[in-house]
């Protein structure tokens, strides 16, 4: 099988831009020289004009993005959350992406040729790309990083996800070719993970300690890292050597963590930035009535649940975690932190991932869910505890929870805690049964954009953390086996038949509180475009321009 894939300054700060100062410059003493005071304030409009004008063109080229969080390093192969990728791509690319509507589109390889059984994959590289340290991208360098993807013995964040690659081959300078275990049908989207990518072998081996390399970035992107300071900026510069003709098309890109939701739009609003991703829905209104802005609006396949840790005494009888489920009301999470935009859960994964199969909801019932615990041992109910992220839309989201669980005989601690700090408790706990966790507020998108990661990294026994991101600690032998099932295929319908099968299963289980999708929703000046959130919630960025820009392509 072949495939070919498509493809604000003071007229102060102006001056000291142009290398002046605001006094004694040549022009005032020129104007010093004109004996009409009239002439005299005329020439000053002119030039005062001029120089807004000339500051307002240099800024628009600086790219200010305001995000909820702070990333939690710079080595994809070593992040699991998607903001952190995001930021990421200003420097990294993969052998292939997905566009807008979560398609596959090429980057780093222009094609592939799979057997039919799906255990080879030949992939065909661009030629002409050099990574920003003058490395150039070729098939060794290709092979250095999925080698290193693969590396179980790496005690990387990523490397279970490419388990199934058993040895890479070079078949020439701009070919490899790519050996599985076992039959891997989802190969392909896999490589287009966030996680999937290209790293420069000359930084690989001078920044050979993984710490070194989380803060010391070298990729084939349009953007170079400049540095991080921690809670404040991640800043980058443009490559003048990028692969991609005509862009990038802005000179610096800056991200600034911002958690509060309504200080991000007013930075926006300020001009202090030109971007907010992502934008709470409660805020929209108050973009719509600002001329000067606009909000992108885009489908989305994130799936927000509710972590169940099934290792706790409590938690592991199933009964208690189906009373949870019957405790929220899933329409009025909807509506009154998302805006009602988006749709509520029906399933383990999102509507819009291939495979997906509806089950019977579990309906808002209160009296039920108390019922439930009683027969469970709790007629007093019980006490649990919920981690969640300190940004604004998660504080939200968490009031309305605790109001609804207490509905239902459960008191809730809400622990607000930084991203950082709660994926490394979350993460760095080698014994399962030492972590401290009842309840964690999260989010997953399936960024292959396959059926596969979208249930495999949180449902299966195999994904405990931190080898992947069962946070639930949640195990069923028939999941795991209907699961591999659905990989062990490149039949459609007995891969739909096996994730069915998984569907019902987890959801009858209830490992989790499942809630729903919103849909993404972004804030922008009005004059910029080519800033998005893509489906999965990472965002794109490398495209972006100012409508006002006359570059030429």
């Amino acid at each position: 099988m072949s495939h070919t894939l498509p493809a604000q300054q003071s007229v102060s700060d102006s001056l000291r831009t142009l290398g002046t100062t605001p006094r004694k410059t040549t022009m005032t003493r020129m104007l010093m020289m004109i004996p009409s005071k009239k002439v005299q304030r005329c020439l000053l409009a002119v030039l005062f004009t001029t120089l807004a004008t000339g500051a307002h063109s240099a800024a628009a080229h600086e790219l200010r993005l305001a995000m909820q969080s702070d990333i939690t390093g710079l080595d994809p192969h070593d992040t699991t959350d998607n903001l952190s990728y995001s930021v990421q791509s200003a420097v990294y690319e993969r052998l292939f992406q997905f566009d807008r509507q979560m398609k596959l589109v090429p980057a780093l390889a222009t094609g592939y040729r799979a057997n039919d059984n799906a255990t080879e994959f030949v992939i065909d590289l661009r030629d002409n790309v050099r990574f920003s340290d003058g490395a150039p991208f070729n098939a060794a360098a290709a092979k250095t990083n999925l080698d290193r993807l693969a590396d179980q013995g790496m005690g990387l964040k990523r490397n279970n996800m490419f388990s199934m690659i058993d040895h890479t081959e070079i078949i020439n300078e701009h070919r490899i070719k790519i050996v599985l275990k076992q039959p891997f049908g989802a190969m392909i989207n896999t490589l287009a993970h966030p996680s999937a990518v290209m790293i420069s072998p000359q930084a690989l081996k001078k920044y050979s300690n993984e710490n070194d390399l989380r803060v010391h970035p070298v990729g084939t992107g349009p953007f170079i890292f400049t540095g991080w300071a921690s809670g404040r900026s991640v800043s980058f510069v443009k490559n003048p050597n990028y692969w991609e003709k005509g862009w990038p098309r802005v000179d610096k890109v800056t991200f600034y963590p911002t958690p509060e939701s309504a200080t991000r739009v007013a930075r926006l609003r300020a001009g202090e930035v030109d971007a907010v991703m992502p934008l709470d829905a409660q805020l929209t209104k108050a973009i719509g009535r600002d001329t000067h802005l606009k909000v992108v609006h885009d489908a989305s396949v994130l799936q927000h649940y509710i972590v169940i840790n099934n290792l706790k005494p409590a938690l592991k009888d199933v009964r208690v975690r189906r009373a949870l489920n019957y405790a929220m009301d899933r329409n009025i999470w909807l509506r009154a932190v998302h805006g009602n935009m988006g749709t509520v859960a029906s399933a383990p994964m999102a509507n819009a991932i291939p495979f997906y199969q509806a089950q019977a909801p579990y309906a808002h019932d209160p009296h039920k869910a108390r019922e439930l615990l009683k027969e469970a041992g709790y007629p007093d109910g019980l006490s649990l505890n919920m981690w969640i992220a300190n940004d604004t839309s998660s504080i939200l989201a968490s009031q309305l929870i605790k109001q609804q669980l207490a509905a239902a005989g459960v008191r809730l601690q809400v622990v607000p805690m930084d991203s950082a700090t709660r994926t490394g408790m979350i993460y760095n706990v080698s014994d399962p049964n030492a972590a401290r966790y009842d309840l964690v507020l999260r989010g997953w998108s399936p960024s292959t954009g396959d059926a596969d990661w979208a249930l495999r990294p949180l449902f299966t026994t195999g994904a405990w953390v931190p080898k992947l991101d069962n946070e639930s600690y949640y195990s069923n032998p028939q999941v795991d086996d209907a699961i591999q099932g659905a990989l062990g295929s490149a039949d459609a319908d007995k891969r739909g038949a096996q994730y069915a099968r998984a569907q019902q299963l987890i959801w009858k289980d209830a490992p989790v509180i499942f809630l729903g999708n919103p849909d993404n929703l972004t804030a922008l000046s009005r004059n910029l475009d080519g800033v998005y959130m893509l489906p999965d919630t990472t965002f794109a960025f490398n495209h972006a321009h100012f409508v006002s820009d006359n570059v030429q392509q």
